[in-house]
């Protein structure tokens, strides 16, 4: 037996190398699996914020919050915060990134309820002021249907009105490829923190048009082929033409298909908006004007829309029925029409329409007699 330890030295070198080598693969090990803990943690605890920031909550009691003019996003979350209706501002920074729309938060008083997503808060935030509650909040309702020049009338400037929804600077900076914003003015209630100018209330409106339009869009993607322009003309026929919101469909499934054709579309409407003759009767001379809105003589669409639709219409444009439809005629009830594949089932519906109002017309002698 050799007793020298230089010659075992070789033997425990490589023994000692081993052990070391044992231990830094399992510090990696170690490292590699807090590293993936981390990461799950990490990953669950963003998929918890998320869903937090995200998933819609139930509306309790409404908090009054006063949101003041000129103020930053975060500090905006800082008062949500404050108030109750966020466990914390950052939870909102976070509603801000997802959402990214960029759109201003206005100024104004809002009744928020606790228990609402920072998501949800945040849509009200953009959507504005909405509180019917508040005596010092001034309402500005604009129903369906209506032209610009309908519009101006319900204000104390009319003039005011007309001129900004043709400003070319405003209808540039509000991003609408139109010489007008006829079409665009989005029907609805707006409650404002004071009385608002013309200019204000249009570009609300606007930007109400937009939220709405992209909303339907998103929901109705197969209507991304048509032109946004298009679609508004389309939708405002469709506001003056239908009565109930079942028909607005089958209307629109009537344009589209006779534009399909090349069939003129010859619609009432049109020569009614072009003429100022809203809601009148029409006579054979007026179907012989010379306008790019008479549509018993121009084919295709009018320029541009004859009215400010409201959502239902939009819909409809967006997503008509798929019905052969060509014709529809007014039932003498006022409120529907029959509509008919054919021109020979057109004539016997108008035959119909016309013997009714003759019926009706001498119940209505007898009945004065």
């Amino acid at each position: 037996m050799n007793s020298d330890p230089s010659q075992d030295a070789p033997r425990e070198r490589p023994r000692r190398e081993r052990f070391c080598l044992r231990i830094v693969l399992k510090c990696c090990l170690y490292l590699v699996a807090l590293l993936l803990l981390i990461g799950t943690v990490g990953a669950v605890l963003a998929l918890l914020a998320y869903r937090h920031v995200t998933e819609p909550g139930t509306a309790g009691e409404p908090i009054r919050v006063t949101i003041p003019e000129g103020i930053t996003a975060t500090e905006v979350g800082t008062i949500l915060a404050e108030n109750g209706l966020i466990e914390h501002e950052l939870f909102f920074r976070m509603a801000l990134k997802i959402d990214g729309a960029h759109e201003p938060i206005r100024h104004g008083k809002y009744d928020l309820p606790i228990g609402l997503s920072p998501l949800e808060l945040l849509e009200r935030l953009y959507a504005g002021p909405t509180l019917e509650s508040f005596v010092d909040q001034f309402k500005v309702t604009i129903p369906e249907g209506l032209t610009v020049t309908q519009m101006a009338r319900l204000f104390d400037t009319p003039e005011a009105f007309v001129e900004a929804a043709a400003d070319p600077g405003l209808i540039n900076r509000l991003g609408i490829d139109a010489l007008t914003l006829e079409g665009f003015l989005m029907p609805n209630t707006y409650f404002f923190p004071e009385q608002p100018t013309e200019r204000e209330v249009v570009q609300r409106m606007v930007e109400q048009f937009e939220r709405t339009y992209a909303a339907l869009l998103d929901a109705i993607p197969e209507a991304a082929g048509r032109s946004k322009m298009e679609i508004v003309t389309v939708a405002s026929l469709i506001e003056e033409e239908a009565r109930t919101d079942e028909e607005r469909p089958l209307i629109a499934a009537v344009i589209y298909n006779r534009l399909e054709k090349n069939i003129l579309l010859q619609m009432d409407s049109t020569l009614q908006f072009a003429l100022g003759k809203y809601g009148q009767r029409l006579v054979n001379d007026d179907k012989e004007i010379d306008s790019p809105y008479n549509t018993y003589k121009r084919p295709g669409l009018p320029p541009g829309p004859i009215s400010n639709p409201g959502e239902a219409s939009l819909r409809a444009a967006m997503k008509p029925s798929n019905d052969k439809y060509l014709y529809f005629v007014s039932n003498a009830d006022g409120k529907t029409h029959t509509f008919s594949v054919t021109a020979r089932e057109h004539e016997q519906a108008v035959a119909r329409f016309r013997r009714a109002i003759r019926q009706q017309r001498k119940a209505l002698e007898e009945k004065r007699e």
